[in-house]
């Protein structure tokens, strides 16, 4: 379903054509050997043999494993450079959120490392660098002594389980507000009929989104104007975060709170099958990843406590954020023994994911005046199209 914008539609088109003028052949040709090997890891279709043949060649050369650079040692479990070294600390230790401006599957070499930050923690993270192997600077920002982990894990304990209630609470649509809905008379192959529904869904989901934001600690202690920017910017990327809850792997379809799977092929009858193929990555991802009720919670809040243009009160919202921030990372470190810090990289990197599922989904929310498609107008006003 159409997303949210975070900037000016214009302002977004042109940070996406940006990539069209670079002269990425040229670049290429100057790196050679480099820009192959760097293009062969990242290549989702490579294998392993052949990813460990690369790696193999790049430890022979002293390469850094991201971006081709000369390395200068083991850093994080992977043979690096200082750049990139430093680039994964500040992301890790800062728990920075990156949004890709071109396509989310920049090749990352001596030259788009600095274009992309996004793809470039992404290929950090692939080619194996593990935020737990740290440095002693690292460690002492880090880790709490064993007296104050205990507190902040009682304090976060209370809070998670707050969190977890609401979004219990307001989990599912009412039964007043389903009966308003219905399928019966819509056949499969009825396209503004799917598409009437899903846009009614929606509705019912961005209200419950309001909903359960307006309950989240903190969230009351704002201006208005600041809630009400809060609201409409993150409206589209928690509903996506919501399909992904409700992604049912063994059919390959969304489950709508009626229990109604749909599938990507319906997605496209409806006329909204322009992101559909990433949106059902996405919410594969996170079933992968076995991601619990209160880690869902958790990133709930922390992206929509996350930084838009517009704010107010930009350190006040920024503070609130770190609050659940914190409880994500303490409760990560104790639920997932196992690497416990990557797999916190990776929960993180899921909102940078919601940014571009969210930029996607409104260049189609736009397309869909030309093809005639009205949105209802309460989705026109949160998401400003």
């Amino acid at each position: 379903m159409p997303g949210t914008t975070f900037h000016h539609q214009k302002e977004l088109d042109n940070s996406f054509s940006c990539q069209n003028g670079l002269d990425l052949g040229r670049v290429a040709s100057k790196l050679k050997d480099l820009y192959i090997y760097g293009s062969s890891v990242n290549h989702p279709g490579a294998s392993s043999s052949s990813n460990n043949n690369i790696k193999k060649k790049f430890q022979v050369k002293k390469l850094c494993l991201v971006c081709g650079d000369s390395a200068s040692g083991h850093h994080y479990s992977v043979l690096s450079c200082e750049g990139c070294k430093g680039f994964f600390r500040r992301s890790i230790i800062k728990k920075e959120v990156y949004q890709c401006k071109y396509d989310n599957n920049c090749v990352i070499d001596m030259f788009m490392r600095r274009k992309c930050q996004q793809c470039r923690l992404k290929k950090c993270l692939k080619v194996g660098m593990r935020s737990e192997a740290k440095v002693s600077t690292t460690v002492s920002v880090v880790q709490r002594s064993a007296r104050g982990q205990r507190k902040v894990s009682a304090v976060n304990e209370k809070l998670i389980n707050r969190l977890i209630h609401i979004q219990d609470e307001f989990d599912q649509p009412s039964s007043e507000d389903m009966k308003k809905i219905s399928t019966s008379d819509i056949h499969e192959s009825d396209g503004d009929g799917h598409f009437k529904y899903i846009t009614e869904m929606t509705i019912l989901t961005v209200k419950l989104t309001v909903d359960f934001s307006k309950r989240l600690p903190g969230f009351d202690s704002l201006l208005r104007e600041d809630q009400i920017t809060l609201l409409k910017a993150c409206s589209s990327e928690v509903m996506m975060l919501r399909c992904a809850r409700r992604y049912d792997a063994k059919t390959d379809s969304i489950v709508f709170a009626n229990n109604l799977p749909y599938t990507r092929k319906l997605y496209h009858i409806a006329g909204l099958g322009d992101t559909v193929d990433s949106v059902f990555s996405f919410s594969k991802t996170l079933s992968l990843m076995k991601i619990d009720n209160a880690e869902y919670a958790l990133l709930t809040a922390i992206d929509i406590f996350s930084e838009r243009p517009g704010l107010v009160e930009v350190e006040k919202v920024e503070k609130i954020k770190d609050i659940y921030l914190e409880a994500l990372q303490n409760y990560v470190k104790n639920r997932r023994l196992h690497r416990p810090m990557n797999k916190l990289a990776k929960l993180l990197l899921l909102l940078t994911e919601l940014r571009t599922l969210s930029y996607l989904n409104s260049k189609m929310c736009f397309s869909l005046k030309l093809k005639n498609k009205r949105l209802p107008p309460f989705l026109v006003e949160m998401w400003n199209v």
